[in-house]
């Protein structure tokens, strides 16, 4: 019983040690949209999400939700943008993202096919809530400059 005790203690360990997550950071994120085979905008505003009812937190799903606000340019956030975007909750393993409570947000959408998708991975690289505005602006340098891995945090 004691090393079947020991072999469930150490699976069970193995796999909360699996997913391991840097902190999300909006200009990592940034360096990591602009080294995609994808093209991104990066958007700030009100995203309004349906409620997940009827997901599960391990299975991937697929949500339609709507976000008002505006959109990255070497100008800054000025673009603007009123429209659909999908949610695209996925998973590494039993961990996955989650939809997100309705509120403002930065996100990272990309652009494939006519509808932005916003990625919910399990480590919260792609939606970042309530950004500040020192974040908004550090985004809007790296804009400028093309990238954001050289940019000093301020």
């Amino acid at each position: 019983m004691k090393t079947l005790l020991t072999i469930a203690a150490l699976l069970t360990a193995s796999q909360a040690q699996a997913l391991s997550c840097m902190r999300p950071d909006a200009a990592t994120s940034f360096d990591q949209a602009s080294a995609s085979e994808f093209p991104y905008r990066v958007l700030t505003g009100t995203l309004t999400a349906p409620p997940a009812s009827g997901t599960t937190e391990s299975k991937p799903v697929s949500l339609l939700g709507t976000l008002t606000g505006q959109g990255l340019t070497a100008d800054g956030f000025t673009a603007p943008f009123d429209g659909n975007v999908v949610l695209q909750v996925t998973c590494a393993g039993p961990w996955c993202g989650s939809a997100p409570a309705s509120g403002p947000f930065l996100a990272f959408a990309r652009i494939d096919g006519e509808t932005p998708v916003i990625e919910l991975d399990a480590c919260g690289s792609w939606l970042f809530p309530a950004p500040d505005q020192a974040t908004l602006d550090r985004l809007t340098t790296c804009m400028q400059n093309g990238a954001c891995s050289a940019q000093p945090v301020q």
